[in-house]
């Protein structure tokens, strides 16, 4: 019963075991896997993928000593070492230059962007009543 235990353990980071339905883990492979009854490779790889590890970790419960490292592009790599270099440098504006840049790309915020404009929410209990312009005409 191994599978069910590293299952239960892998699973308490989504917030246990069922909540990973909604991630698209089906629930007779849960309840199987509860059950203590083996679900299958192809099973256990989805399951794996969504849980971020392999099928051999949540069968076993040992972390494997694979790392999954990206591919990129001669180009690719070049500007990745480029962005690498100005976030760890020490000039601030260039950092600055270069989330601004990223954030309007992808419509992200980032949390420790120092420039970020916290939007302020409006109290309408303070705001004064729009005076209407025709209730003075007369």
């Amino acid at each position: 019963m191994p599978i069910k235990n590293n299952y239960l353990e892998l699973s308490k980071k989504f917030g246990g075991p069922y909540t990973l339905i909604k991630k698209g883990i089906k629930r007779g492979w849960i309840d199987s896997i509860i059950q203590g009854s083996d679900i299958g490779l192809s099973k256990a790889v989805e399951i794996a993928k969504i849980l971020g590890v392999t099928a051999e970790e949540l069968y076993t419960g040992k972390k494997t000593n694979e790392t999954k490292e990206e591919v990129y592009s001669p180009e690719e790599q070049k500007y990745i070492n480029k962005l690498i270099e100005i976030l760890r440098g020490n000039e601030e504006n260039k950092k600055i230059t270069i989330k601004t840049n990223l954030d309007s790309l992808k419509r992200d915020v980032w949390e420790d962007y120092p420039g970020r404009i916290k939007q302020q929410k409006t109290n309408l209990k303070k705001l004064k009543p729009a005076q209407n312009s025709l209730a003075n005409t007369s």
